[in-house]
């Protein structure tokens, strides 16, 4: 088991909801240590798009061929070494950028879920009180 680089896990809190992010992430921190490279940990990724559902298809074609993989996550080529550089840029995360110590890539912090934007938010009415006659 290898947790995702920060730099993917950054790409995976970006272009994943919510919620769908950490399901993500504990995926691929499950994959066979011959599975766990960041080239083909991010090739799923990429692939995917930001979709669960094109997240759960590149992990059926891993289990076919995982070169099937990296070219629907556009890392096949070549070129691939660059491709991977530009779409996981090495920029520190906002937590390390202000002096506090980088997370360790084996302890992954999950965020909470987000609020159903399909549930009406409470709203709170305050009446004001008058003073004197009415």
């Amino acid at each position: 088991m290898t947790a995702p680089s920060d730099r993917l896990i950054r790409r995976i809190r970006r272009d994943f909801p919510r919620g769908t992010d950490d399901e993500v992430i504990k995926c691929l921190t499950a994959l066979r240590p011959d599975d766990s490279s960041e080239r083909l940990q991010a090739a799923l990724v990429l692939g995917a798009g930001g979709k669960w559902n094109r997240f759960e298809q590149q992990l059926r074609r891993l289990e076919r061929d995982w070169r099937d993989v990296l070219a629907v996550g556009g890392l096949a080529d070549e070129d691939w070494p660059v491709r991977l550089e530009a779409a996981l840029p090495c920029v520190p995360a906002a937590d390390e950028a202000d002096g506090s110590p980088p997370g360790r890539a084996d302890q992954v912090q999950l965020r909470g879920a987000r609020r159903d934007a399909s549930t009406p938010r409470r709203t709170i009415v305050r009446r004001q009180h008058r003073v004197g006659p009415r």
